[in-house]
This record gives C-alpha cells, structure tokens and sequence, in this order.
C-alpha cells in the first residue's frame, strides 16, 4: 500500500488529537534531541517533536485537544509530510500514538517520551552506529566528548553518608493513617489528575520479523547454553545487532558462543564487540551504512498485493532488496565499489531518498551510461526527485519514464536539425520494458519483434528477476 492510501486512512486534519509528556521534559533534552537524535531523524521529525513539547508546555502538562488542521497550519507542512515524521518519531522511540473513539469521532492521543540519556544513548548499538556513520568519525568524537565529564576515583575513601532514619524522626501509625485518608480523599475528588514522575525513556525496539529466533535458540541446544542466560536485555541486544549488521540465525549462533563467560553468561558488551568484528571481517573493516536498508513496509506498492505482471515483479524487487546488494546483484555478484557505495550514501542522506527510490535510480543511470554510476548525473536525478517529493518505487518509474522521453524527443529534434544527419551511424539505445512509455509499449509489441537489442534487455530483465527469487529462497 502506497504513502499517499495510507496517511489519508490513518490520519485526516479535521481529525482531533491530545498531546501529553510521559515524564518530565526538561532543557538538558533539548541538547540531546539537537546533538544526538538530529543527525539521525532529520530537521523535520525534530521540529514535530519540538512542536508537540511547545504545545505541552503551553497547557501546563494538562490534555489540550486540538486538530491536525491547527498542526499543519503551525508548522506550514502537509499532512502526508508530518504523518511521515510522526512514524519517525515512532520508530526512534520519541513518541507512542494511541487511537481511541469518542461518539463515532476518532481521537489520537500523543505521548511524548524523553530521549535516552547519552549513556544509554552510545551504549545503544543501532543508535551509536548511526551517528557515528552520518557524523563521521571527527564530529562524533567532539560530540561524544561533550557529553562526557572528567571520572573522579573514589579509592582510599568511604561512605559516610547519614541514613533517612538517622536525620529524620518517625512517626506514629495514627498520624500515617491520617495521612493516607487525606491522599485517598483529594484522589477521589479529582481522578483525572496524575502526578508527574519520571519516566524511564523508550529504547529502540526492533521486532526483526526476519530473523528466526526460534531458529536459533534450536542451533544453541546442542552447545550447552542454558536458557536462563538469554535475559529480555540479552534478546533485544541480539535483534538490534540482527537487524543492524544483517547477522542470520546461524551466524548469530557463533557469535553468541563468544560472548559467553566463564559463568556461561552472555556479556552484552562482548557481544557487541564481536558482532561488529564479525561485520567488519566480511566487509573488509567498514561500518554498516545505510545503503544496507530496504524499503520501509509503509512506502511500498507490493507490500500485502501478489505481484501478477513483470513490471509488479519488478518493483517488489526493487521495494525488498537493499541499494548495496541491489549494486550487487546487477554486478553478477561482485562486491560494489567504495566510491560507489558512497554515492548511493549520498543521495539516501542528503538528498533523503528511500531504499526503494535509490534503487530505481541505480537501474536508471546504470541503463543510460552503459553500466556507470557518474555522481553528478546521480545527484542531478537525486535532488529533482527529492523536490519532487518521491516515496514510493511506481512514483520514481514514472518520472523515469518521462524524463527519458523527453531526452529521447530532444535527441530526435536535434539530429532532425543536424545537415550531415545522413553520414552519421543511428545508435539504437538499449532499455528495459519499464522505462518505455505505455505508447511506446504498445507500438512495439505491434511491430514485428525482431530488433536483438530488444530480446537482449528482455533476458538482463528476467536474470534479474531470477537471482532476486533465488535470493528470497536462501
């Protein structure tokens, strides 16, 4: 299901919504938010999130219902733009949506969490390596030194510190059972009222649907490992490293075996250490990188439909397979190169475009200049679809489509125009059946079909269909 299907069926701006903190919220956030959580989730989900805190600290922490009208005007963005930075949000653990309905109505309720602490925050495996990859390494040196305060020793010293009871005097049963009426009474004169507390802040949760647990724990119950070893925290640190690194059941296996101790514990730190040295073994010392991410569920045309056409096959490859091992897989599997991993970084950071988009982009420029990726005609493309707004892989075809065509008109006129046109060789271009127009199409499949550069693109089509199903399968 596409963006633009599901914004307008989760979301409408007459639609009432209610902002409230979890906890406290408080100005050492605004420093974490700018520093460490920006350069992950962008300008525009931090001025959401700011936007929402603004509105709780207009209302005094108290539940002010008001529209997505009111939203869009305040922050002068669309609808489908702040939906897309309200999932964000989301996703980075900033914010949790509850849906609820009121005489038919349907109201949201949004409940801002605090960001981790920096500790948390460089502990976070996911998170850590992110800002360190969109930093790079100078820039997040300086900021993780901000964050840290000179460690004083506490050797050759003691706890004198005076106990509660030692300070304080008790007091009698009576006077705490007074105590506990009055609190009874004011809670039943107001129950809609609550105490502010502090809240422990929403850590980056990864469901991995992907990665079989099941899968293995079973590859674990030949090698002795009790059960008890893998904690809730253990579980989760495994699915983050899964997910971050694209570690598979077997290979999460012996990784594991590594971080236990002595004990037959597993060490959460160990555990990282040697998931990220087994990355950087198989990718020759390079961090993961965001070309590793594919098409996130919400921007896909395929995600629930069965593709039936070739061209529905194709975008559903285009929509599960990441920009790297896409640069892969039309190289006959050779390792894409740095400089054009690099571009492909590029334009997914700067130019802020999906896995899926990138991907199409790949195919495109890879088609026009015989197997080559020049960054300026890609950063050209990139930032024409950036201000284009593309999300999804059947928007990028089709500006594809038209941007082709009206190279191939321009090209068409100017050798009508050239005298010697006669004395030149015409170059017939090769390209795949997506890129052609419908009308295109139609004129070829009622001609007769013996052009060889036709047949040719027709066969790269299905070998690619081809290794993205045999990949599926492994």
């Amino acid at each position: 299901m596409s963006i633009d299907k599901q914004h307008w069926m989760d979301v409408l701006p007459a639609d009432p919504y209610t902002v409230m903190a979890a906890g406290y919220l408080h100005n050492f956030h605004r420093q974490v938010l700018t520093m460490l959580y920006q350069p992950i989730i962008g300008s525009q989900a931090l001025s959401l999130y700011m936007t929402l805190w603004s509105e709780c600290e207009q209302t005094d922490l108290n539940p002010n219902t008001l529209t997505h009208h009111s939203l869009m005007l305040g922050m002068r963005s669309n609808l489908k733009s702040i939906y897309e930075q309200r999932l964000i949000l989301e996703g980075i653990g900033l914010l949790k949506v509850f849906e609820g309905y009121e005489e038919g109505t349907k109201r949201l309720l949004y409940e801002l969490h605090s960001p981790l602490d920096p500790h948390s925050f460089f502990e976070d495996p996911i998170l850590n390596i992110f800002l360190f990859k969109t930093l790079g390494k100078t820039q997040y040196q300086r900021t993780k030194s901000f964050f840290s305060r000179q460690a004083f020793s506490k050797e050759g010293y003691r706890d004198i510190s005076s106990s509660f009871d030692a300070v304080f005097q008790t007091i009698s049963m009576d006077q705490m059972h007074e105590s506990q009426q009055n609190n009874e009474s004011k809670q039943n004169e107001n129950q809609n009222t609550r105490i502010l507390q502090d809240h422990h802040p929403l850590k980056v949760s990864v469901k991995m649907e992907q990665f079989d647990y099941d899968l293995f724990l079973d590859g674990l119950s030949d090698s002795f490992v009790p059960k008890r070893s893998f904690t809730q925290e253990v579980k989760e640190t495994i699915l983050k490293l899964a997910f971050l690194y694209g570690i598979n059941p077997i290979q999460m296996k012996t990784i594991v075996m590594r971080a236990l101790n002595d004990e037959n514990k597993i060490n959460i730190e160990t555990l990282r250490i040697e998931a990220r040295d087994w990355y950087q073994f198989q990718h020759h010392e390079a961090l993961p990188t965001i070309v590793e991410k594919v098409q996130p569920i919400q921007h896909r045309e395929m995600g629930k439909e069965q593709p039936t056409t070739q061209e529905e096959k194709l975008i559903q490859c285009f929509e599960t397979i990441s920009p790297r091992q896409y640069l892969k897989e039309i190289s006959g599997g050779a390792e894409p190169s740095e400089a054009d991993l690099k571009i492909i970084e590029e334009i997914m950071i700067d130019q802020k475009l999906l896995p899926g988009v990138a991907n199409v982009l790949i195919d495109y420029v890879m088609i026009r200049l015989d197997k080559k990726l020049s960054r300026n005609y890609v950063i050209k493309i990139a930032s024409h679809w950036a201000r284009k707004g593309v999300t999804t892989v059947k928007q990028a075809m089709e500006l594809a489509r038209k941007e082709f065509e009206e190279t191939r008109q321009g090209t068409t006129v100017a050798k009508a125009k050239s005298g010697n046109r006669r004395n030149k060789s015409i170059r017939t271009e090769i390209v795949p059946d997506w890129l052609q127009s419908n009308t295109t199409t139609e004129k070829a499949a009622s001609a007769p079909q013996t052009n060889s550069a036709i047949d040719e693109e027709r066969k790269r089509l299905e070998k690619e269909l081809e290794m993205f199903k045999n990949k599926k399968k492994r």
